[in-house]
């Protein structure tokens, strides 16, 4: 979700206020684009921390976590090092605040154990990622954190080609939004997509494998290093397949979340359709947030070994469909 560093504080508030905070965001951007500003404000609104810079951010509820090490990585005793920190008890209307920076510069050993903490977050507390290159983190990492992407001031909201290719259904289920027709029609239609795509995913890096293989032909037995590469081969494409998967689901979110920014009359906010402005004054932004909290369970869903058709015609009747 794009937005401005006062429009995204204004939708976290909102959410705070209706007890529908996440337990974890990730603010993609450049610290000149406000992440830093965004996660200091987000401090200072929930726990009364104030600084000037996050390097001077102290505060008994608040750990920061950064890179070490010369080759700048986040090790897997950084990450087990706000463990304690997390399983203390907050009181009442305090929230215990984690800011990972560079969060892309997470090694697998410490994101598999960071994992484990965002699959099951202890009560009254928000984990804030910051990172200006998100793609190099685990899809499973991704699908567990509301995304909200800070631009450089001037420039444009900007559609990956898949969300472009997904707008004009979840534009139709906007409009509908409250039908529990529209909502499993935008699970037929995200389901289509999806299929596309993976075919797609699937012939350009088998393509490319190939290729390969045919420049490092001399002397070797293609087939057999063919043979070798296909465990490898399959792990691309679902990798790259299940990254699709959150933009795709990521562009709801963006609509649901201008919609709030709508309803809350937050300034400047361009919708990525007009629609939007109507879907706002019909939902209410406690409504819509119900909603962005449904996305979030979805993607949450959609990586355990679960009957996928189920899990997206349930997850999708609770985001767009007949309301509870």
């Amino acid at each position: 979700m794009a937005f401005t560093p006062n429009q995204a504080l204004e939708l976290l508030k909102k959410a705070h206020s209706s007890g529908r905070l996440p337990h974890a965001i990730l603010l993609s951007g450049t610290k000149e684009s406000g992440t830093h500003t965004l996660a200091l404000r987000l401090a200072e609104y929930l726990d009364g921390a104030h600084a000037e810079s996050i390097e001077q951010l102290m505060h008994p509820l608040v750990r920061i976590v950064r890179p070490s090490s010369k080759i700048r990585t986040i090790t897997i005793d950084a990450v087990r090092s706000v463990e304690p920190f997390l399983a203390l008890r907050a009181q009442p209307g305090e929230t215990k605040l984690v800011i990972m920076l560079d969060a892309d510069r997470l090694t697998d050993d410490s994101a598999n154990a960071f994992l484990k903490t965002l699959e099951e977050p202890p009560p009254q507390t928000l984990i804030i990622l910051i990172s200006e290159m998100p793609s190099r983190l685990l899809p499973t990492i991704l699908s567990r954190c509301i995304r909200l992407d800070l631009p450089s001031m001037g420039a444009q909201l900007h559609l990956s080609e898949a969300q472009k290719r997904f707008l004009p259904a979840v534009k139709d289920a906007m409009v509908n939004l409250g039908s529990d027709v529209a909502a499993l029609a935008l699970r037929a239609d995200f389901q289509s997509l999806m299929t596309q795509l993976r075919e797609e995913i699937t012939d350009r890096i088998t393509s490319a494998v190939k290729a390969e293989a045919k420049i490092i032909a001399e002397g070797t037995d293609i087939r057999d290093w063919e043979a070798r590469q296909k465990d490898a081969t399959a792990a691309m494409i679902e990798t790259e397949y299940l990254g699709m998967r959150v933009q795709v689901l990521e562009l709801i979110s963006l609509s649901l979340g201008q919609a709030v920014l709508l309803a809350s009359h937050a300034p400047g906010v361009q919708p990525v359709t007009p629609e939007l402005a109507d879907v706002a004054k019909r939902e209410g932004a406690v409504n819509l947030l119900r909603r962005m909290r449904a996305v979030e369970a979805l993607k949450k869903t959609l990586n355990f070994n679960v009957q996928e058709a189920l899990a997206l015609d349930a997850g999708f009747i609770q985001i767009i469909g007949t309301p509870l």
